[in-house]
């Protein structure tokens, strides 16, 4: 199994962690080794796409490099499946096939982004930070209204707070000073 945990990953940094997927080994340790000369940590390679979707259920990286022709579990497979694991993960699909019905049902499926080989490591970059700045600015966005609702909810609860009592309103402050 192409499980690993980087010795060097901490999940806490600012670094994108990746997960490359391809049933031919070379393709595999050439597409690692590209990307971590760009900055990528790469948590997990696979080899196959039952073992890529246990992999992911495991090690949740950022972005997951998947081929797309692979022998028993294609690219199909695990794209679905990893779908139904988290809607709004990172997948991006590389394949030789230029044919119009393989983008179409990647497409279809919900693809994040779609790689034609051969690539240019420079390419595969590009449409990474793409995609990360997208999910950062939906996250900001997801961030911020939950914020206005906070400052709202606590616009009502001081407001009930000036009508109450002294010592309902004592003990709010100390609830609210154990959250903090």
């Amino acid at each position: 199994m192409g499980y690993f945990q980087h010795p060097h990953v901490n999940r806490n940094n600012t670094g994108i962690t990746a997960m490359v997927v391809d049933d031919d080994v070379d393709t595999v340790s050439v597409l690692s080794d590209f990307l971590q000369l760009k900055g990528m940590v790469v948590i997990g390679k696979g080899y196959g796409g039952l073992e890529a979707v246990k992999m992911y259920e495991k090690l949740r990286p950022d972005v997951v490099f998947l081929d797309v022709m692979m022998k028993k579990h294609d690219g199909f497979y695990t794209l679905q499946k990893i779908r139904e694991i988290q809607s709004d993960a990172i997948l991006i699909l590389i394949t030789a096939d230029m044919t119009e019905d393989t983008k179409i049902k990647l497409l279809e499926m919900n693809a994040s982004a779609i790689i034609y080989k051969p690539y240019d490591i420079n390419e595969v970059m590009s449409v990474v930070n793409k995609l990360v700045i997208k999910l950062k600015q939906e996250l900001l966005e997801d961030i911020a209204h939950k914020k206005a609702l906070l400052c709202e909810l606590n616009s009502i609860l001081e407001k009930r707070l000036q009508r109450s009592d002294t010592t309902h309103r004592a003990q709010f402050f100390d609830e609210k000073e154990k959250l903090v």
